[in-house]
């Protein structure tokens, strides 16, 4: 079932299940962070990654969006080793946001994607060395 709406990158939050997700290497300032679940108030594009191990460590993240983006990132193959995935068009990518970074806009890392195996229930943290690609990417404005 999770297969077959993984294969198109425009996916919506609701995807996502209750069940929890391993991040085998953890997430960029947490490595000993693994397991982590998703709240989802069932409206709108953005979702919280809430660490299970690190209670702290809590991230914003909203589908990948390809109209503005351009085409998702690809895993290099130890990355797809990693979160147990063959078909690279199976993974849903998510970028994650900061609200906190700017005054008037909310922010997404385009340098750190999170790319998600729906199926294994696998995650990985993507880290780009394209110093091109923003860290500070004007996603949305800060809502009032």
């Amino acid at each position: 079932m999770m297969a077959a709406a993984a294969t198109k990158t425009v996916m919506k939050p609701e995807t996502i299940s209750n069940e929890a997700f391993f991040f085998p290497q953890g997430l960029a300032g947490f490595s000993d962070a693994h397991e982590f679940g998703f709240i989802y108030e069932g409206h709108g594009d953005i979702v919280c990654l809430q660490s299970i191990d690190s209670p702290e460590a809590a991230f914003l993240l909203t589908p990948w969006d390809e109209e503005r983006l351009g085409h998702v990132p690809k895993l290099p193959n130890e990355q797809c080793s990693c979160i147990s995935i063959d078909d690279q068009s199976h993974i849903m990518w998510m970028v994650v946001l900061n609200p906190f970074a700017d005054k008037e806009w909310v922010t997404a890392n385009l340098r750190a994607p999170i790319a998600l195996n729906l199926e294994a229930r696998l995650g990985l943290q993507c880290i780009r060395a394209d110093s091109e690609l923003e860290i500070r990417y004007r996603w949305m404005k800060q809502p009032s």
